[in-house]
């Protein structure tokens, strides 16, 4: 069995770096500190073995990385040198990474497919010609498998965290991004040396049912329904109607916002504008680039 050394060295191709020129990450700019491994399956697929490839095998966790702030290529990412930093002056992010890969790597094609995951959830099915949902390695039915695009060819598969829009719940392999103590917890928050920062904010609002919806950001003050606007049309065309203060309101902490009384009307189109607070540093990771061949 390859140990976590292993799968560092696969994370670290990866890049982990901002926008910004193609690098590797590097000690002094960026760098995966601690893999953590929940689940190992060799083989998966049910032990399917393709001609010439062989099996695979599905390895799951959590890495743990940080950036430094003062890196000129790390500077884009908004608000990050007002983030918390560790004794090395660096922030600190940790992410969720899913990787299908053969058993003996030396029968791979020595290339990734590598894909951002939406809010989460894995979308690689007409690519991969084969579907799995979000645990592909689940897929047992050597019809479906005989049939796949990228297995047969040797491909190794990585998904990784990286949108705050996943969440915080990493049940059923939603891959998710978070601070320094893992995935499931939030994101470094930029203040003013200390200091709360505010600022305008603004939410498009697609949704149906009578639940509330969850704020990217929460309102800094709850009881403000003058400078906050909400809106609601049919039609994108459409002009926008203000919704009255008296027909929508805030959940008690400003993390969620409602209809009064509840009740949001299907495809219809809701936008928020109002004054947020405590930003997270969002961009620590674009796992969208890498540069990778395996031996």
């Amino acid at each position: 069995m390859r140990s976590a050394t292993t799968v560092t060295r696969l994370l670290l191709a990866i890049t982990l770096m901002t926008v910004g020129p193609l690098v590797l990450a590097t000690t002094a700019d960026a760098k995966i500190t601690r893999v953590q491994i929940t689940t190992r399956e060799t083989p998966t697929f049910g032990g399917y073995a393709w001609p010439g490839v062989g099996q695979y095998e599905k390895i799951v966790g959590v890495a743990f990385g940080e950036v430094d702030p003062a890196n000129p290529q790390n500077a884009l990412i908004t608000d990050i040198a007002l983030a918390p930093k560790n004794v090395r002056g660096n922030v600190e992010y940790s992410f969720d990474f899913y990787i299908l890969k053969p058993v003996d790597l030396s029968k791979g094609n020595h290339k990734v497919m590598y894909e951002p995951p939406n809010r989460g959830r894995k979308t690689y099915a007409s690519l991969a010609r084969f579907s799995g949902g979000n645990d592909p390695g689940s897929v047992i039915d050597p019809v479906a498998l005989g049939n796949a695009f990228l297995m047969p060819r040797g491909y190794t598969m990585v998904w990784s965290g990286w949108d705050v829009s996943a969440g915080n719940n990493g049940a059923n392999f939603n891959t998710r991004i978070g601070g320094p103590a893992g995935p499931n917890t939030q994101l470094a928050v930029a203040t003013n040396g200390g200091a709360t920062i505010t600022g305008p904010a603004y939410e498009y609002i697609v949704t149906s049912g009578t639940g509330a919806f969850a704020l990217n950001y929460p309102a800094a003050n709850p009881a403000d329904k003058v400078t906050a606007v909400l809106t609601h049309r049919v039609h994108l065309d459409d002009v926008p109607v203000v919704v009255p203060a008296s027909g929508w309101a805030y959940n008690g902490a400003g993390t969620t916002i409602n209809l009064v009384p509840p009740g949001w009307v299907s495809q219809d189109i809701y936008e928020l504008s109002y004054t947020a607070k405590n930003p997270t540093v969002n961009g620590p990771v674009v796992s969208a680039l890498f540069s990778v061949a395996f031996a």
